[in-house]
C-alpha cells in the first residue's frame, strides 16, 4: 500500500512536470504568443488597460455598494423590484456655452434608457434574417467574338432594297440622329461603355466570392409607471472626449401603485409609513451644508449636486412617501432676466419629471446591419469589405396634472468643468402638501361660485398663528 502511494505521488508530480514543460515549449514554440502576452501583463500592471466601461460608476454602485444585479431582484420579505442602467453622453463639450443644457439632456436620456430596459424585459419583438453566400467562378482560354448576326437565321437578314418602307424610315431617322447628336454626348457615351467594359473585366477576374449579411430589428412599446432613480452620476475621464451620465433606476409593483396612489388621490396610501428624513437632507450640498460622513469635501458634496438629475422618491420625517426633483439650466447672461429665465426653465423641467414618474409612454426601434465580403482574384490577391449600420430610436410621451408640489431648493454656482453659471431648482411633492392644494382649490372654486373677490398684504404668518 506504501509502494502504491509513492507511485502515485510520483506519476503526479512527472505529470505536472510535463505540463510545465509542454506549456514552455508552447510559449518558446510561438514567440509571437509570448509577446502578447508581456505586453498585456504589462499594460494591466500599469493601468495603461482602462478597464472602466462607460457609466463605471453606476455599475460600482449596483455590483459592489448595493450588491444588486441588473434586471429582477428579490427583497428579504421575498418581493420583487427591477434594477435598470441607464447611460448616455453629453454631447457638448465642456467649453461649450451650451454644456449645461447639454447635461441635462443628456440626464433625461439617461433616465429613459433605463426605463427603456424595463420595456424591453416586458416584451420585445425581435425578427433577425441571415444571409451566407458563397459564389465561385472559373474561366478557361479567351472568349470568342460573338457577330451580331450570329443569332440570326439567314431569312431574317435584309438588304435595303429588301426592306419595307418603314424598317427604311428607321434607318433615316436613326442616321439624321446619329447626324444631331454633338460629339460631347458620343464621348459621354463612349466613356461609359469603357467603364461598362471595365467593370466587366473585374468581374471576370474574380475566381471566388464570400458574403455574410446579418439584419437585426427589434420592437418594443410599453407603458412605465413608478420607475424612480436612486443614484445618478456624470464622468468626465482622463484622455476622454465626451462627459458621460448615468443613473440607476428601480421599478417594483409597489411603486406602481404608489404613483397610482398620486395620480388618483388615493393619499392616504402613501403616508403613516416608517419615517424618514427631512427632505432638504436628501440634498448632497444646501445652503453650504452637507453630510461630511459620505462626501470628504464642500467640492466633492457640490459635485454631487451637480450631477444629480431627475425624479426620487423617498420618504419624509412624517413618514410620506415623497418626490423630489432635480434640474438645472445655463444661465445665458449676466443680467437678471436670464437668471430668472433659467429658473423657470429649470423649474417646468423638474415638475415635468415629476409628471414622467407617475406614467410615461415609451417605443423603442431598433434595427442592426451587417454586411463583410471576401473577393479572391485570379491573381490570388484577396480583398476583404464591410458595412455595419446601427440605428435606435427611442420616443417617450407623458402628460398629467400636477398638483401640490413646490420648490424644496434653489440654488447658483458655478459648473466644475467649465466654469459657467448654473442656475439648479430642486422641486418636492407631499401627500399633505397635495391635500393642502386640494383644500385650497375646493375654497377658491366655492369662493368663485359666489362671486366673491379677495386681495391683501401677508401677516399673521408664525406658526402659533395657524
Amino acid at each position: 500500500m506504501k509502494i502504491m502511494k509513492n507511485l502515485t505521488q510520483k506519476s503526479l508530480f512527472f505529470i505536472a512536470a510535463m505540463s510545465f514543460l509542454n506549456l514552455s515549449l508552447s510559449a518558446d514554440d510561438n514567440p509571437e504568443l509570448s509577446d502578447r502576452e508581456a505586453a498585456w501583463e504589462e499594460a494591466e500592471s500599469s493601468g495603461a488597460n482602462n478597464n472602466n466601461v462607460v457609466g463605471q460608476q453606476c455599475q460600482d454602485y449596483v455590483n459592489i455598494e448595493k450588491k444588486w444585479k441588473q434586471g429582477t431582484n428579490k427583497k428579504s420579505n421575498g418581493s420583487k423590484y427591477f434594477v435598470a442602467i441607464g447611460i448616455s453622453e453629453i454631447k457638448s463639450p465642456v467649453d461649450s456655452s451650451n454644456y449645461i443644457t447639454s447635461s441635462m439632456n443628456a440626464s433625461i436620456n439617461a433616465q429613459l434608457d433605463s426605463k427603456r430596459k424595463l420595456v424591453e424585459s416586458m416584451s420585445t419583438e425581435i425578427t433577425s434574417e441571415i444571409v451566407s453566400q458563397m459564389v465561385q467562378q472559373i474561366k478557361e482560354g479567351e472568349k470568342p467574338t460573338f457577330i451580331g448576326t450570329s443569332g440570326k437565321s439567314a431569312k431574317d437578314l435584309k438588304n435595303y432594297e429588301d426592306m419595307s418602307i418603314y424598317e427604311k424610315t428607321k434607318v433615316l431617322v436613326n442616321q439624321q440622329l446619329d447626324k444631331l447628336v454633338d460629339p460631347e454626348t458620343k464621348e459621354g457615351i463612349a466613356s461609359n461603355t469603357i467603364e461598362e467594359k471595365e467593370l466587366e473585366d473585374k468581374i471576370n477576374n474574380i475566381v471566388n466570392q464570400s458574403t455574410f449579411k446579418d439584419s437585426v430589428t427589434a420592437n418594443a412599446s410599453g407603458s412605465v409607471r413608478g420607475m424612480k432613480t436612486v443614484f445618478s452620476a456624470y464622468s468626465l475621464g482622463k484622455g476622454q472626449k465626451q462627459t458621460t451620465v448615468c443613473n440607476v433606476a428601480i421599478w417594483s409593483s409597489k411603486l406602481a401603485a404608489d404613483v397610482d396612489a398620486m395620480t388618483s388621490g388615493d393619499y392616504s396610501r402613501l403616508q403613516n409609513q416608517k419615517k424618514g428624513v427631512p427632505l432638504i437632507k436628501n440634498i448632497p450640498y444646501y445652503n453650504k451644508q452637507y453630510d461630511k460622513e459620505i462626501y470628504r469635501s464642500g467640492m466633492k458634496a457640490f459635485e454631487a449636486l451637480q450631477g444629480t438629475f431627475g425624479a426620487f422618491m423617498v420618504r419624509n420625517e412624517v413618514g410620506e412617501m415623497s418626490v423630489i426633483s432635480y434640474a438645472q439650466e445655463r444661465i445665458a447672461t449676466d443680467s437678471a432676466a436670464s437668471e430668472i429665465i433659467a429658473f423657470n426653465n429649470a423649474t417646468l423641467k423638474a415638475r415635468r419629471a415629476i409628471i414622467q414618474l407617475r406614467n410615461e409612454n415609451i417605443d423603442l426601434t431598433q434595427s442592426i446591419n451587417t454586411q463583410e465580403t471576401t473577393t479572391e482574384m485570379d491573381t490570388g490577391m484577396i480583398d476583404y469589405w464591410s458595412d455595419n449600420s446601427n440605428e435606435q430610436r427611442v420616443a417617450a410621451s407623458a402628460s398629467g396634472t400636477l398638483k401640490g408640489d413646490y420648490e424644496l431648493y434653489r440654488w447658483k454656482n458655478k459648473h466644475t468643468f467649465g466654469g459657467q453659471p448654473i442656475a439648479g431648482i430642486v422641486m418636492a411633492w407631499t401627500p399633505s402638501d397635495a391635500l393642502m392644494s386640494g383644500e385650497a382649490q375646493d375654497t377658491f372654486d366655492y369662493l368663485e361660485s359666489k362671486g366673491q373677490s379677495e386681495g391683501g398684504s401677508s401677516a399673521g404668518d408664525d406658526e402659533d398663528d395657524f
